[in-house]
């Protein structure tokens, strides 16, 4: 290339002939990453061309001196791995990253379930909790980044999101863990950093089944029904039957009142189940059902913004009777 081109070739969609622009469409991706890559490494990188010559490339990097008992000791631990039995949504549009990602994940033996963008995900996650997310950053109707901030700040959801991109940019990763993202995974994807991201964020899962109301604490707390069971399970079961069975009836009817834009029964039918909720425990929606019934009761607010608190309240009340039916059933 000419030597006055040297210069431009890490800026991004960059050609030194235009005509090539116009025929393949833009292009030049690879050494802005490259060079971001590199100084995400703390190095440097040179080039020199003269046209119809030649070019050179030299990359500066400071290394640690490898250790060969290091290197044994991070393939035995890599081994040791498991991710086995755990339930994870995949969030991606491209359908080789959804084959590739899938088959892998399946040899480790994980339960998948798939979504094609953002808005997708958000309907699976009303109704059904999973143990980690896998999230691509650029889809359709709803991107990865939009879809996490409705996750954490409107759902109050903390399960682990880990960002699926194909750009290693500084940038893009700091926007995905401020909103809310634990970490990412560049694509194509490699497989042992696949699962070893994923086991990573989802270790303290594999704990026993006895383990599952102490994982699940902030969602919801038994003790006050196995109390008052004297230790009689027979007894708990009934309760936890009781409050899915109003608490499933009841979220369809609130549904309705809210397309009648009914404020009064949206309060009474929020003031009906609030017993049974505080009696299993489930201290996580406590201010916002206190909030939504008061503001129903009063009709202040948008009928919108107290959709929004229902909403928040709804996939809680859902994630909590999958687990119980799956606990007690």
């Amino acid at each position: 290339m000419d030597e006055d081109f040297v210069n431009n070739i890490f800026k991004k969609f960059n050609q030194e002939d235009s005509s090539i622009s116009r025929k393949y469409g833009g292009t030049g991706l690879g050494m802005a990453i490259t060079k971001e890559l590199i100084f995400l490494m703390d190095g440097k990188i040179e080039v020199t061309s003269k046209k119809n010559v030649g070019t050179t490339t030299t990359i500066t990097l400071t290394l640690n001196k490898g250790n060969k008992e290091l290197q044994e000791k991070a393939t035995q631990e890599q081994q040791n791995i498991s991710i086995e039995g755990l339930n994870i949504l995949l969030v991606e549009d491209n359908e080789l990253n959804q084959l590739v990602a899938e088959h892998t994940l399946k040899h480790f033996k994980c339960n998948i379930t798939k979504a094609e963008n953002g808005r997708i995900a958000l309907q699976i996650l009303s109704k059904k909790s999973f143990d980690i997310i896998l999230m691509d950053i650029q889809m359709p109707e709803l991107d990865g980044i939009e879809a996490t901030k409705i996750l954490r700040q409107e759902l109050g959801i903390k399960t682990p999101i880990i960002a699926l991109t194909a750009n290693a940019f500084k940038t893009e990763i700091e926007n995905c863990i401020n909103v809310g993202m634990n970490d990412y995974i560049t694509k194509p994807f490699v497989e042992e950093n696949l699962v070893s991201i994923i086991y990573k964020h989802t270790k303290m899962k594999k704990k026993s089944s006895s383990d599952t109301f102490a994982m699940e604490e902030t969602l919801y707390d038994l003790k006050s029904i196995q109390t008052l069971s004297r230790g009689d399970e027979i007894f708990i079961k009934k309760m936890l039957t009781i409050f899915i069975i109003q608490t499933e009836q009841a979220i369809p009817l609130i549904e309705k009142a809210f397309n009648e834009k009914n404020y009064i029964e949206i309060a009474k039918l929020i003031h009906k189940i609030k017993p049974s909720v505080e009696g299993v425990g489930i201290h996580s929606i406590k201010e916002e059902m206190k909030l939504l019934e008061t503001k129903a009761k009063e009709q202040n607010g948008e009928i919108d913004e107290l959709y929004a608190l229902f909403e928040k309240i709804k996939h809680t009340l859902n994630m909590i009777i999958i687990q119980l039916k799956q606990e007690f059933t």
